[in-house]
């Protein structure tokens, strides 16, 4: 045989329909959304999308739109044309619609139109465009591909014709009718899909655009819909089938939580960042982007979600958890990019990092919000299957980086570093940290994390700043940083901006400071009219609320100190629990000093305390009713929670010396050690010699194993409790603070109904 030069080409089979149909998009949920996406596409403002019930039972699916539609010529030589696309970017000068669209397109693949077999065997387009007189119609029976996989694609005749109007009752646009239907589709799967396509469609896709709706309509749920309306504890977005449906994106709930916005501009030259905490503006910050070059016209929106924030989106949800609904959704061109943000989904790596430091970082199930990709950016390419997003290119890896280091990170450092993840204090449940107690540090954490030369702008909320001294030379030795970095780069418009930026603070700082000033002139004239206007027989330990605001602002001071020694007091114990397996020289002595670190803390954390809620001195001198303090400690609410406090009534005064800061630390240690012992009662009561005011604390709780040595519990880092993990330093912490009070402490152990601790103190 003699060999010849020739152009062979390839030969489709039939089976082509079903690699790039129902084999290819497997989750009959995504073939809708493709349906969904083309209407989007065609300029459509709405589609709908209804389940019907013909006489004999059968049911099809009917999804129109009012969108361009499409004439004879789009049917042959683009929807007939397997895997043309005319919304490819080198196509889209070639339609005949396109530029009067004022939308990017959600895809761009060509095979979406078979999602329809998919849901269905037999397909019936009908589409008509403004200028058509008649509607074209196309019959398309998917099963006659499978027949005899020998026969040729392009041999399989569609049957075409033409009728008067859209079935939707629309001027123009295209309507899907799918019948013999592949799955059945019950109420569970209808609500399914619904609560999947109030996903879909980012909130800010119709920025400046022009809106779209889609409507679920299914008569045969009608009655469900109205016997579930009258339930209580529902979402009627979410628990009813029929409707218009609205995104649920996390904004749109209204909860007031931390939220961080980020943004890269169009021309991917200037990134911009913007942090509100429970709707207050904290800072913003522009910066030249000059490490992720492969990103443009990107924005990020992330929520941070504390306890209050996720028990509130759990009720508006009627019922649904943040973990149950998901994180951080990824949206290209308003569409949304399956399956990121889906529980269990982890596309940035978020809970492998939180793993390696848990404290410190934050996971899928604390943060929760969307990253919108808009324009062309074909380096942002969903796989053909539609089910495992991106194609890994470049520009994917980057934004993985991107999300870490300019959201993620900097939400972290707010939310956990600085205001002790937005939670109240377990030593203060009704105190939550707010952003002006630490607004000194915010301002220095985002000026000095910022390269200088990448600055362009900064802005920031004048009511963080602190009047306090030493918090404002912090702030002012960040300036000077910032100043300093500018006239190294000698970048004029930096330093522009640095001295503007100094000229800003100084001028609130001066006027802080005025106020401040005016405050103390007024505070001294309080004092003197107070003492001049009260005489007490016994001394009244806490007063009740302040009726002047200069009082007030006294008070909020101590709060910050409160809230700083609470902090001090975390990282204390944390370092012994880290030291406490690790072989050192002098190991004991390292301990005893981080033990008097811990004593000297938790006394300036009970002063402020106390003097929050009342008139304590710092120093007290003279002798005082213990009694009565104590009382008044237990009635202003001040002691542990998890206690009923029975203070033995007297009517005797119990006077002595003794620190008002001790005392409470002590009742606190106490009571402490009482609950992790399982008690429910702590009791107190007093008697005195001629040199001695006995107090006794007994509590029901398990009580002393017989086998440990009393006297050992006063000793640093021994504890009993293993069960709780206690640190051991309660008993030790509490004769540290006796013997300074010159008085004595011991543990009486005829005392079997639980743990009983009588303390001395000198009159």
């Amino acid at each position: 045989m003699n060999s010849q030069n020739k152009e062979l080409s390839f030969r489709i089979s039939s089976g082509l329909k079903n690699l790039i149909g129902r084999d290819l998009i497997s989750d009959r949920y995504i073939a809708v959304f493709e349906l969904v996406k083309n209407s989007y596409d065609a300029g459509a403002s709405k589609a709908t999308i209804s389940f019907e019930q013909s006489d004999d039972g059968t049911e099809r699916i009917i999804i129109s739109d009012n969108g361009c539609g499409m004439t004879y010529a789009d049917i042959i030589n683009k929807w007939l044309f397997v895997a043309y696309s005319e919304k490819k970017p080198q196509h889209r000068q070639q339609s005949s619609f396109r530029d009067k669209i004022k939308r990017e397109v959600a895809g761009a693949k060509g095979v979406g139109r078979f999602s329809c077999d998919r849901l269905g065997a037999l397909l019936t387009l009908v589409t008509k465009t403004e200028q058509d007189k008649y509607a074209n119609r196309v019959e398309v029976n998917w099963n006659t591909f499978e027949l005899d996989d020998t026969e040729e694609f392009v041999n399989i005749p569609v049957h075409y014709s033409i009728t008067e109007d859209l079935p939707g009752g629309f001027k123009s646009g295209t309507t899907l009718i799918i019948e013999q239907l592949r799955e059945e589709w019950d109420r569970d799967a209808l609500l399914r899909l619904k609560r999947s396509l109030m996903k879909l469609i980012s909130p800010d896709a119709n920025e400046g655009e022009l809106p779209f709706d889609i409507e679920l309509i299914v008569e045969s749920e009608r009655e469900n819909d109205d016997k579930t309306l009258k339930k209580t504890g529902i979402n009627p977005d979410r628990d009813i089938v029929n409707g218009i449906i609205h995104n649920d994106i996390f904004e749109k709930l209204n909860i007031k939580t931390t939220c961080i916005e980020v943004n890269i501009s169009p021309d991917g030259e200037l990134i911009s960042s913007k942090l509100t905490d429970r709707g207050e503006y904290i800072f913003s910050v522009v910066e030249r982007n000059r490490q992720y070059r492969e990103l443009q016209d990107i924005s990020i929106v992330v929520f941070y979600l504390n306890q209050s924030a996720k028990v509130s989106f759990t009720r508006q949800m009627g019922g649904v958890t943040p973990k149950s609904y998901g994180s951080v959704f990824i949206y290209k061109n308003g569409f949304r990019i399956n399956p990121y943000g889906d529980p269990g989904q982890d596309f940035f790596g978020i809970d492998q990092r939180k793993a390696q430091g848990w404290r410190r970082f934050l996971g899928t199930r604390e943060i929760m919000g969307r990253i919108s990709i808009k324009g062309e950016n074909d380096q942002f390419v969903e796989t053909t299957s539609r089910a495992h997003g991106f194609i890994r290119t470049k520009a994917v890896e980057s934004l993985t980086t991107f999300f870490i280091e300019k959201v993620l990170k900097v939400l972290e450092k707010y939310v956990v570093n600085l205001i002790g993840w937005g939670e109240p204090l377990k030593s203060d449940p009704t105190h939550t940290i707010s952003p002006e107690e630490v607004g000194e540090q915010i301002i220095s954490q985002f000026i000095t994390s910022i390269d200088s030369k990448d600055i362009v702008r900064i802005d920031y909320n004048p009511a963080l700043l602190s009047r306090n001294d030493e918090k404002q030379e912090s702030l002012t030795t960040s300036l000077k940083k910032l100043e300093s970095a500018a006239e190294q780069a000698n970048d004029e418009g930096l330093i522009s901006l640095a001295q503007n930026l100094k000229r800003r603070t100084e001028a609130i700082v001066s006027q802080n400071l005025e106020l401040e000033e005016e405050n103390a002139v007024q505070e001294r004239k309080l004092a003197k009219a107070y003492r001049e206007g009260q005489a007490r027989e016994k001394q009244i330990y806490f007063l009740q609320g302040s009726a002047n605001q200069n009082v007030t602002n006294l008070i909020n001071g101590f709060h910050s100190i409160y809230t700083l020694t609470d902090a001090s007091k975390g990282y204390i114990n944390y370092l012994r629990e880290i030291l406490a397996p690790i072989e050192l020289e002098n190991k004991d002595f390292v301990l005893s000093i981080i033990g008097q670190i811990y004593q000297a803390n938790e006394k300036a954390h009970k002063l402020s305390d106390l003097a929050i809620h009342g008139n304590q001195s710092l120093k007290q001198s003279g002798v005082n009713s213990v009694y009565d303090f104590i009382r008044q400690y237990i009635d202003e609410g001040l002691t542990m929670q998890g206690l009923k406090y029975d203070l033995v009534p007297s009517n005797e005064a119990f006077n002595c010396k003794f620190d008002a800061s001790s005392i409470g630390v002590i009742i606190d240690n106490i009571a402490s050690n009482s609950i992790k012992a399982g008690a429910t009662v702590l009791q107190i009561k007093m008697s005195e010699t001629a040199k001695y005011v006995e107090i006794v604390f007994s509590d029901n709780g398990i009580g002393l194993d017989e086998s440990i040595d009393p006297s050992t519990l006063f000793e640093w880092g021994f504890s009993s409790n293993v069960k709780k993990k206690g640190f051991g330093i309660g008993l030790y912490h509490i004769k540290q603070l006796i013997d300074e009070m010159k008085g004595s402490v011991n543990i009486d152990t005829s005392y079997h109904d639980g743990f009983r601790l009588v303390v001395r103190l000198k009159k």
